[in-house]
């Protein structure tokens, strides 16, 4: 057969998808087979089509708990409607009435008789963090998917689909920090465990297991700690020039609007704009933190962008670092952030400015219990003074 091919017969003149089920997909299908028509005598449409199925058949078996599991939960519900009868000696009903003989049956029987939960077919890790995504509504789009992808690495890491939480031991998290440690430092690696403690968290919480002291917490990283983080660096007059005028134009206004806002990129690719008390501000809903939600009035020298940007964040960033490193420099301390930087230290250095103004203009925690609103409505224009005179002030040092 043709690989090009695969999963593919032709029958008369229309193309037809036909494979076996998954392992992983079994408990959700009837049959051992997939099968059925592409609807086209086209090869090149049918292989897309194809493709697209196989796709979908990807992110199921990604999404998917195990199988054994979704098999315990069914003999579960049978076993919560007739455990206390067949435990009744004078009743006529009887295990095998009900039952196989097979230890994920018997898991779930026990269970619910005699509350014997020491069994591996218990509340899986795939469990809790669909239960989180689907009850933590106001989780942005970048966590859940980086929520995923931490649970995703260790279940590859573990070699497995998915995994009942209490088959999770310390030793088996100690080995995976040391996998990691392979290829990532010691912010990504504490950021991976403190995802994968949520997911923990989360189904303590909703009572699905006992221990809350979870296996993700409490590790040394200091291993892999390679000195005290370093501080972003700003850009010489020279690199900043560069930066300005010959990064790709698809993210050339971006870095021109990061440098007179102060803002994170993230806040920047998805902010809106809006015209308040006659001053034109980026509005920026959601952020890093709590502080990031905040009103942001528009210097002179951004009015010829258009606005909103509406760009993707994590590929803007990596156009940037791509042309930053060839083109500007190598050095890691100097990056997307370091124009956040320029922004905060002309704040700084310029005149008759209040540390209060331009922290809130940037993000950064005021101390203030105003609100978001109240407080960016009623003193918009004072903002905009802050604005301009930071903008001033990074022309005076850098153009």
């Amino acid at each position: 057969m043709n690989a090009q091919n695969k999963h593919l017969k032709r029958h008369h003149d229309t193309w037809v998808y036909s494979r076996r089920v998954p392992s992983a997909l079994a408990h959700l299908y009837n049959s051992s087979h997939i099968t059925f028509s592409l609807k086209t005598s086209s090869v090149k449409v049918a292989r897309l089509k194809r493709d697209k199925f196989n796709g979908h058949l990807a992110n199921q078996m990604q999404g998917t708990i195990s199988p054994e599991r979704e098999e315990f939960k069914r003999h579960l519900t049978v076993a919560k409607e007739y455990a206390e009868g067949i435990k009744d000696r004078d009743s006529c009903l009887t295990y095998d009435d009900f039952f196989p003989r097979e230890p994920i049956a018997h898991a779930a029987y026990r269970e619910v008789a005699y509350k014997d939960t020491n069994h591996v077919y218990s509340y899986t890790a795939k469990e809790a963090l669909q239960s989180l995504l689907g009850r933590k509504a106001k989780l942005s789009d970048d966590t859940k998917q980086k929520l995923k992808n931490a649970l995703d690495r260790f279940l590859i890491f573990m070699g497995v689909n998915d995994v009942a939480l209490t088959e999770v031991h310390k030793k088996t998290v100690v080995a995976y920090i040391e996998h990691l440690g392979n290829e990532y430092a010691h912010g990504t690696i504490a950021a991976h465990l403190s995802r994968l403690k949520s997911v923990w968290v989360h189904a303590f919480q909703l009572g699905e297991i006992t221990l809350k002291q979870s296996p993700f917490e409490d590790h040394d990283l200091s291993l892999y700690k390679k000195g005290e983080s370093q501080r972003k660096q700003l850009f010489s007059k020279e690199q900043l020039n560069k930066v300005l005028n010959e990064c790709p134009e698809s993210v050339r206004p971006l870095a021109k609007l990061a440098l007179f806002t102060g803002a994170r990129i993230s806040e920047l690719c998805k902010a809106d704009v809006e015209v308040v008390e006659g001053v034109k501000c980026l509005v920026v809903q959601k952020g890093k933190t709590k502080s990031a939600e905040r009103y942001i009035p528009l210097a002179e020298q951004v009015k010829d962008i258009e606005l909103p940007l509406r760009l993707d964040d994590k590929s803007a960033g990596r156009t940037f670092s791509t042309f930053k490193i060839d083109k500007i420099t190598s050095d890691s301390t100097r990056s997307f952030h370091s124009l956040r930087n320029h922004f905060i230290t002309a704040g700084q250095r310029a005149e008759n400015l209040t540390e209060f103004d331009v922290a809130y203009v940037a993000g950064h925690k005021t101390g203030t219990t105003m609100s978001f609103g109240h407080y960016a409505r009623h003193d918009v224009k004072r903002l905009k003074a802050t604005v301009d005179k930071v903008a001033s002030q990074i022309e005076k040092e850098w153009f």
